[in-house]
């Protein structure tokens, strides 16, 4: 496999500016549709998130530009400097900037590598404050695998890139079916629920995080007040959690109000608490359940100034679904929210294999 080792890196700039210089893309602007005026269609509509590949949803509105481009943020709390590939025909807000490979050899796997050039060397720099505007991406460069071409001239390893991404897509194509854990292609029913309002606290005993060192590697995640990665930031050499847990952020920029459910013995930091199911056995389905249950109820309402602590999280009440329990009074409802979640997820893997099937293969 080939490693970034096996890399010469120099910086080029992203952007062609006719006259000027070359680059590694041709800047196209977006358009500004506000969200009354996009009918639901099949059109991915990317606009300034960072997640979810930048699609906010799917309209009924004009492909503005082909697949096998690169999306980039250039405004947005919090999205500024992220890159996307986009493999499908989409549209675009006025909020993003699509990049027109000029290579013939900008292969998908080399673009989703320099996507990722792209995010992690523009995000840090740029944001609400300071825009990355076409003016100020004409004069952004990246750093990228480089090599020497017939002639001696310093030319971007497109080839090297596309044998890395088809190297990394084929280990990440292994780990999900590692993990792949479909339900019966029969299972596919939604149960029906009654929901009423209980305290987050008659669920879960709520546990306070603390500050650790973190590594890049280690026996046990590091849980902070992010909102991706199952707020997962770093690693540890040891828990102070079981993993069974849910792991809820208590303040910070972007996150607070955040709710993960996590798998393994984990360590939470000091902007994050740790709720303690308070009836052994719960699935991990359920539990995934209740923590999106959280996250949509508690996401909106909590921000850096307004956090999640421990007197406000006695008083915080959800939605959940409930049953009439043995005596006819009305319980969680665990198995309901278990098997609905079994549902989602034997859909979402049916889904991935079709993926997985017809996903890219490295070039021997």
């Amino acid at each position: 496999m080939i490693t970034l080792d096996d890399m010469t890196f120099a910086p080029v700039y992203v952007t062609d500016v006719e006259g000027r210089q070359t680059g590694l893309f041709r800047a196209h602007k977006g358009k500004r549709l506000i969200a009354a005026h996009r009918k639901p269609g099949t059109i991915p509509f990317v606009g300034a998130s960072r997640v979810n590949n930048s699609i906010t949803d799917f309209a009924d509105t004009p492909v503005l530009f082909p697949g096998g481009w690169v999306t980039l943020i250039y405004n947005g709390d919090g999205g500024t400097g992220y890159a996307k590939y986009q493999p499908a025909p989409f549209s675009a807000s006025d909020d993003v900037i699509a990049l027109e490979p000029l290579s013939d050899q900008a292969s998908e796997p080399a673009l989703l590598l320099i996507a990722s050039m792209i995010t992690q060397q523009c995000v840090p720099k740029f944001g609400f404050g300071y825009k990355l505007k076409l003016d100020r991406l004409g004069r952004q460069k990246i750093v990228v695998p480089v090599t020497t071409n017939a002639d001696g001239e310093q030319i971007v390893d497109w080839e090297s890139m596309t044998r890395l991404g088809n190297e990394l897509l084929r280990v990440a194509k292994e780990r999900m079916v590692g993990v792949l854990v479909s339900s019966p292609d029969d299972d596919d029913v939604l149960p029906s629920f009654i929901f009423e309002p209980m305290q987050i606290t008659d669920l879960f005993t709520p546990h306070s995080g603390s500050g650790a060192p973190k590594n890049e590697s280690g026996a046990f995640p590091y849980v902070a007040a992010s909102f991706q990665n199952n707020g997962v930031v770093g690693y540890v050499d040891s828990a102070k959690y079981p993993g069974g847990w849910l792991s809820l952020v208590k303040d910070g920029d972007g996150g607070a109000g955040k709710c993960f459910y996590q798998p393994v013995p984990f360590w939470p930091s000091n902007h994050v608490l740790a709720l303690e199911p308070k009836v052994l056995g719960r699935t991990a389905d359920s539990l995934i359940y209740v923590a999106a249950l959280i996250t949509h109820q508690c996401f909106p309402k909590y921000s850096r100034g307004y956090a999640v602590n421990e007197f406000r999280l006695l008083r915080q009440k959800i939605m959940v679904p409930v049953i009439n329990g043995a005596n006819g009074e009305q319980v969680v409802d665990w198995d309901g929210m278990h098997r609905y979640v079994r549902v989602l997820r034997g859909r979402a893997e049916r889904s991935m294999n079709v993926a997985l099937e017809a996903g890219v293969h490295p070039q021997s």
